[in-house]
Parts: C-alpha cells; sequence; structure tokens
C-alpha cells in the first residue's frame, strides 16, 4: 500500500494534481491502482489538500494490455458533479 498527497487551491486543481500523481507514480514506479482509500480531504485557508491510501500493482503488459500512452492530465472538460450521495468527476486525458 502507497499514500498519496496533493495540494490544490481548488477542487479542479486537486483532481489534476491527483490524477497527475497517479500517472508519475505510473512512470516512475510502474505502478497501476485498482483499489482507492481517500483518507482526507481538507481546505486550510486558500489550499486544499487530499490524503490517500492506494492499492495497486506492478504494471504488467501482458496482465493489463497496453492501447495507448497516457502523456498527461487536462483540464479541457473537467467537471465535479455532486449529487445528494456521491460526486461523480469527469476529466480528459491527453494521448
Amino acid at each position: 500500500m502507497d499514500r498519496l498527497r496533493v495540494e490544490g487551491h481548488d477542487e479542479k486543481e486537486l483532481l489534476y494534481d491527483w490524477l497527475e500523481a497517479l500517472l508519475l507514480k505510473f512512470d516512475i514506479d510502474r505502478m497501476v491502482y485498482s483499489v482507492f482509500d481517500i483518507t482526507r480531504i481538507s481546505k486550510e485557508s486558500q489550499t486544499m489538500k487530499l490524503e490517500a491510501k492506494v492499492r495497486g500493482e506492478k504494471y504488467d503488459r501482458q496482465k493489463h494490455g497496453a492501447k495507448a500512452e497516457i502523456k498527461g492530465v487536462t483540464y479541457h472538460e473537467m467537471q465535479i458533479e455532486r449529487q445528494r450521495d456521491s460526486v461523480t468527476v469527469r476529466f480528459i486525458l491527453d494521448l
């Protein structure tokens, strides 16, 4: 299990930084994650913080496949939609 911490000025920047941190873990450590336990989201002054425990495994091309390489995260059409009991996020990745 790994721990990730990210910061942003607002919710969209926090989401962007979260996705970027996951992509960086893949690029550097070749890790893919499937279990995400968001342990804390807080707002302090002008900064939002997210802390999480993530669980996964080393990337295996045979097991996980490889259709396209993700080059980066974008803000283009990024949405955070709140419902009564859930939150839906939408984002586009640059391939």
